[in-house]
């Protein structure tokens, strides 16, 4: 009888379960569309303003146009749903039209303001305001060039802030070209331990608006006031598009107190970017069996440096304990040219993988050769 009952107390709980999660679920997709439907009508409306302060002709503001941006662009809903509409004269009505009604907003000095009030708005409100700068950096300019009143409103988000507004805070200083208010923000993490991801940091500093060498030198400059983390992100940002630091990146290649990441990071920059005098260290590197992860590095690196050294280097790496080590040397050894005849190998000295390797490499190499023969004739 109690098992019966248990039983039943067992079901019931279940369908009830069931059926609260149905309610749930349609409680989510109703707001959903209910949240949609509303957007897209806000959307709507400001297309429609916006259109009419264009079709008037005037080279200011109308006070009414004015005074519905600034009470209506202090909820972020409203922010996210103009933002749609000038996305909406950008992308797919007239670029011109946009340019024009943008010279007009930054004319009216209305985001300045805007600025100080989300500097009162909770992290994720912040965040957006941000977002949308990023999207549309004019609005943070004056005729003098970036607005500082509203770039160190946006600065000021960082304190206490979270990921998705580190992120977008600086994704919008390098979107206005503001090498300043980037430096600000850097030297301002640098004493934490986890700012951002050093791939994020990097791909924001890569979007940055001004000159992108002047803004990598300034931040090598610095990198020693600058934890590890942002120095990796720093490292990563140079090594996509140049080839002007190979001497600056040297020392701390060699150094090996340099924090582990960095050095994987530089080894790999040398190979993007070849610099004889790396050579001898890259070869250091694939030697040592303190860290197997920058001896993979170096074994893959050294494939940029053709010559005797390397040839036997790489040669010698094929006796390493760490397979992946002996996988990247024949990888590199093919790259080179070091064909069969080339790798002066002992068939008694190198066990039966190294072997199959070599000859999977190889065979994949003058495949590659008779594909690339056949596209060609």
């Amino acid at each position: 009888m109690i098992n019966d009952l248990r039983i039943h107390l067992s079901i019931i709980m279940y369908m009830f379960g069931c059926f609260s999660i149905m309610i749930y679920n349609a409680f989510v997709i109703y707001r959903k569309k209910s949240r949609s439907k509303a957007m897209k009508k806000n959307t709507a409306g400001w297309i429609k303003s916006v259109c009419q302060q264009i079709t008037a002709n005037d080279a200011a503001i109308c006070p009414r146009h004015k005074k519905h941006l600034i009470k209506n662009l202090a909820h972020v809903e409203e922010l996210i749903a103009f933002s749609h509409a000038l996305n909406f004269f950008n992308l797919g009505y007239s670029k011109d039209f946009y340019n024009k009604y943008m010279s007009i907003l930054v004319e009216s000095k209305i985001f300045q303001s805007l600025a100080l009030a989300y500097k009162k708005k909770k992290n994720e409100e912040q965040a957006y305001f941000a977002h949308f700068v990023s999207q549309h950096p004019s609005v943070a300019k004056n005729a003098e060039g970036i607005c500082k009143n509203t770039t160190d409103s946006i600065v000021s988000f960082t304190v206490n802030s979270d990921i998705y507004c580190r992120v977008n805070v600086l994704k919008a200083l390098c979107k206005l070209g503001d090498m300043h208010g980037i430096i600000s923000v850097l030297q301002f993490y640098s004493d934490k331990p986890a700012f951002i991801h050093h791939k994020l940091l990097a791909e924001d500093l890569y979007g940055f608006a001004g000159d992108k060498e002047v803004l990598a030198l300034t931040l090598w400059e610095k990198h020693k006031f600058l934890n590890d983390n942002i120095v990796l992100g720093v490292i990563t940002f140079i090594a996509m598009f140049s080839d002007r630091f190979k001497t600056a990146f040297l020392p701390v290649l060699q150094s090996q107190s340099a924090n582990a990441d960095i050095r994987l990071a530089l080894i790999r920059y040398y190979k993007e970017y070849n610099f004889e005098p790396a050579q001898p260290i890259l070869i250091e590197y694939l030697n040592q069996t303190d860290s197997y992860e920058l001896a993979m590095a170096a074994a893959l690196s050294l494939s940029a440096y053709p010559g005797f050294a390397t040839i036997h280097a790489l040669n010698t790496a094929l006796e390493s304990e760490n397979w992946y080590v002996r996988y990247n040397a024949v990888s590199s050894l093919v790259e080179l040219g070091a064909y069969r005849d080339r790798f002066s190998y002992n068939a008694q000295s190198r066990d039966s993988n190294v072997l199959q390797m070599i000859d999977y490499k190889l065979d994949h190499a003058n495949e590659k050769y008779v594909n690339a023969s056949e596209v060609i004739i």
